[in-house]
């Protein structure tokens, strides 16, 4: 049975997690095979399945994405992984904030998604009611899903009250040695960015055939567009185009790209995507490394 709903979180909210699956299954009719939540019995990957492999895939199924966004979530490289991703892809993608994070907190391109707040009813019952028709899911009797409401809002509640653990001195001592980028180690980001496979249509790349390529090698290879600036406006099915909309915003999340501003007479109607101060260090750091090796 395919992934329906995608629920991206941080092991650290274990709690918080079991209880937005709790909440979104007391008011949907899903089944257990149907939610992806890998922190959550019954909701877990399969055993023996290949972790990154299997999350791609069911990042690639699912209709919704739900973001849990916490303190924790924000210094989560995987979290903002697949936020990007999703985001990256069109996906349905519902943002879920706890009290201790600021809409302003939000990084890259997901500042300008809509999120709901998790400790208000009226945004939770909203959230329900755009996934149920996302998914075309069969409603539970009203008397249950109260219930889950209130267990959902005590569920924040408890996590409010629960101090957020500081990094441990060993991981720090560990990261410091390399450079980080919203968070996310240099090594770390370009596993992400090149497992991470993007295909180009064979009327973009002049090629005989569709071929596939990892997004490292994409954003690496052409930075120098990107550093010249690439507009939102450029015709449909150009390599300018496909730059801008397969590279340029799923690289925005990680602080590599950055939206310019431009005369308001232009900015009404496209924008542009250049290198920011990040991407450039990212860019020099990354050719110290392969000129070593």
């Amino acid at each position: 049975m395919a992934i329906r709903v995608f629920i991206s979180h941080t092991a650290k909210d274990e709690k918080l997690a079991g209880a937005v699956v709790e909440f979104l299954q007391g008011n949907l009719v899903l089944a257990d095979e149907e939610v992806r939540c890998t922190s959550v019995a019954g909701h877990k990957l399969p055993v023996g399945s290949d972790s990154s492999s299997t999350l791609r895939d069911d990042l690639g199924d699912s209709a919704v994405i739900i973001g849990l966004i916490t303190s924790n979530a924000l210094s989560s490289g995987w979290v903002l992984f697949e936020l990007g991703a999703a985001w990256g892809s069109k996906k349905h993608l519902k943002p879920l904030l706890t009290d201790e994070v600021n809409f302003s907190d939000l990084p890259g391109p997901l500042s300008g998604q809509h999120a709901a707040r998790i400790s208000s009813k009226a945004d939770l019952s909203q959230l329900i009611e755009e996934i149920a028709g996302i998914l075309q899911a069969k409603r539970r009797a009203a008397a249950k899903t109260v219930a889950v409401m209130d267990q959902i809002i005590d569920a924040h509640a408890q996590h409010m009250r629960t101090p957020v653990s500081a990094p441990s001195k060993v991981r720090v001592a560990t990261r410091a040695k390399e450079p980080e980028f919203s968070g996310i180690p240099f090594s770390e980001l370009v596993k992400m960015l090149d497992d991470e496979k993007v295909k180009i249509p064979k009327e973009v790349s002049g090629a005989d055939k569709d071929t596939e390529v990892s997004l490292l090698t994409l954003y690496v290879g052409n930075s120098r567009f990107f550093m010249a600036g690439i507009q939102s406006n450029s015709e449909q099915g150009s390599p300018t185009a496909f730059l801008f909309n397969e590279v340029g915003l799923r690289v925005m999340p990680y602080g590599l790209l950055q939206f310019e501003k431009l005369p308001a007479a232009q900015a009404r109607w496209f924008k542009r995507l250049v290198v920011s101060a990040d991407g450039n260090k990212f860019l020099a750091h990354y050719s110290r490394v392969t000129a070593k090796s």
